[in-house]
C-alpha cells in the first residue's frame, strides 16, 4: 500500500528543504544591503597590483573613500575579480561564498551525533536558513571574504589526518592577518608540524608582497599595520570588539587605551587556555571556534560581518555544553535566532550616537560580545569526561 509522496522520510526531508529555500528566498531581499561595497575595494586592490602596486595603499575610488587595508598578498589574490566585469565579479563572489558556507556547515555537522542523519537535504536546508544570519547576509551583500577564510581555516585545522595541515591557514593569514591567532592555538596544543607549515606559508605570502612591490609592502608592515584610522569609525555599533565596546562606554574615540590592552591580554590568556582544554577534551570544533572568538574580541575593529565564526561556535555549544546536550533544539534556536534578529542594529547608531547609549542600549548594541562571552563560560563549564590524549596524539592533532 502506497504511503504517498510525503510518506517516505527522505522525501519529507527534501520537501522541507524546498520549503526552507523558498522562505529564505522571500525574506532575504528585505535584509540585503550594501551591494558589494567591500568587493569594490578588493577590486581596487587587484587593479593596483596590475597597474601600480607601489601606490596600492594610497589609491581611492570616487564613490567609496575606504582604502585597501589588507597585506599586499591580499591584493594579489584579488587580481582575478579585478579583471572581471562588475556583475560577473559580484556573482562569482557570492557563489564562492555560498560554497564556503556549505563547506562550513558540512564540517560542523559532522561533529554532531549522528552525523549521517543530516544528509544532503539537511545540509542544504541549514545552509539556506543561515543566509538569514546577520554576519552571513552582511558578508554576502558586502562581497566580503569572511566565509571563505572561515571555511579554509576550519578545513585546515579540523581535518587532522592531512599531512600538510597548516598551509591553508598560513595563506589565510597572508590575505588577512586575523587568522594569526590560530597559530597560537597550534602552539598551545603542540601541533608543531602544522605550525611549521602555517609559518612557512605565511612567510611565503609576505615574501611575495615584497617581490611585487617592496616599498608598498614595507609601508604596510612598518606603518599602516597599526593605523586603525584607515578602517572606519571605531565607535560604530557594527564594531563588535573589546575596543569598540570600550570606546562606546568611555567616549574615548581614539580607543586602544590601557583598559583595552588589559582586556586583550586577559582574553588571549583565558581564550588559549580554553582552546587547549577543549582540544584535549576532544571538542576540536569548539576549540577552533574559541580561537576565532579571540581574534574577533581582540582585534581593534571586528565588524559584524566578521562574526561568521558564530556558526561553528553555535554548533559547538550543542556538543560541548550541558545545556546544549540537554536542550539542543532550544539552544540552537536561541543562538541562531539572536544572530538573525541582530540586536546590534536595534539601537541609535552613526554620527557617534553610540556614545550616548543607556544601559539597555549597551546590552543590545554589544550583543555579539555578550554571546561570545556566554558561550565561553558554558564551554568551560560544560565538559564531560573523555579519554585524555597522549602527548604524541596531541602533537599530531588527534585525540587519544
Amino acid at each position: 500500500m502506497s504511503t504517498g509522496i510525503l510518506g517516505d522520510p527522505v522525501n519529507r526531508r527534501w520537501w522541507l528543504t524546498v520549503a526552507v529555500c523558498v522562505a529564505v528566498g522571500i525574506l532575504l531581499p528585505f535584509v540585503w544591503d550594501h551591494t558589494g561595497a567591500d568587493l569594490k575595494v578588493y577590486r581596487l586592490g587587484g587593479s593596483m597590483v596590475l597597474d601600480d602596486p607601489s601606490s596600492l595603499y594610497a589609491a581611492r575610488m570616487r564613490d567609496i573613500t575606504m582604502p585597501f587595508t589588507y597585506p599586499l598578498f591580499g591584493a594579489m589574490v584579488m587580481v582575478p575579480v579585478a579583471v572581471m566585469p562588475w556583475p560577473v565579479a559580484y556573482g562569482v563572489s557570492i557563489a564562492v561564498s555560498l560554497f564556503a558556507l556549505v563547506v562550513i556547515w558540512r564540517l560542523c555537522l559532522r561533529r554532531l551525533p549522528p552525523a549521517s542523519s543530516w544528509g544532503p537535504a539537511g545540509l542544504i536546508a541549514v545552509s539556506a536558513a543561515s543566509l538569514l544570519i546577520e554576519p552571513v547576509r552582511e558578508t554576502l551583500s558586502y562581497g566580503q571574504i569572511n566565509l571563505i577564510l572561515c571555511a579554509l581555516i576550519l578545513y585546515d585545522v579540523l581535518e587532522v589526518r592531512r599531512p600538510r595541515r597548516g598551509i591553508w591557514l598560513g595563506i589565510a593569514a597572508g590575505i588577512k592577518l586575523t587568522p594569526l591567532v590560530f597559530f597560537g592555538m597550534l602552539v598551545v596544543t603542540r601541533q608543531w608540524r602544522a605550525l611549521a607549515h602555517a609559518s612557512a606559508a605565511f612567510a611565503a605570502t609576505m615574501l611575495a608582497g615584497f617581490l611585487i612591490a617592496p616599498s608598498a609592502a614595507w609601508e604596510y608592515w612598518t606603518k599602516l599595520l597599526s593605523d586603525t584610522g584607515r578602517i572606519g569609525g571605531l565607535a560604530y555599533s557594527g564594531n563588535q570588539s573589546w575596543n569598540g565596546f570600550l570606546i562606546r562606554v568611555t567616549g574615548d574615540l581614539d580607543g586602544g587605551g590601557l583598559a583595552w590592552k588589559v582586556a586583550v591580554l586577559l582574553t588571549v590568556v583565558a581564550g588559549l587556555w580554553l582552546t587547549r582544554a577543549l582540544w584535549l577534551r576532544g571538542e576540536r570544533l569548539g576549540a577552533t571556534a574559541v580561537a576565532g572568538m579571540i581574534s574577533l574580541l581582540c582585534s581593534p575593529v571586528s565588524w559584524s560581518h566578521h562574526w561568521v565564526w558564530m556558526i561553528p561556535l553555535g554548533v559547538a555549544l550543542l556538543t560541548g555544553t550541558r545545556v546544549g546536550r540537554r536542550f539542543p533544539v532550544q539552544t540552537a534556536a536561541t543562538w541562531f535566532g539572536l544572530l538573525a534578529l541582530a540586536p546590534i542594529w536595534w539601537v541609535p547608531r552613526r554620527a557617534n550616537r553610540e556614545l550616548e547609549w543607556n544601559m539597555l542600549e549597551q546590552v543590545a548594541g554589544n550583543a555579539y560580545l555578550w554571546l561570545a562571552l556566554t558561550a565561553g563560560v558554558l564551554l568551560a563549564a560544560g565538559g564531560r569526561a573523555k579519554k585524555v590524549p597522549s602527548a604524541t596524539a596531541v602533537r599530531a592533532g588527534v585525540p587519544g
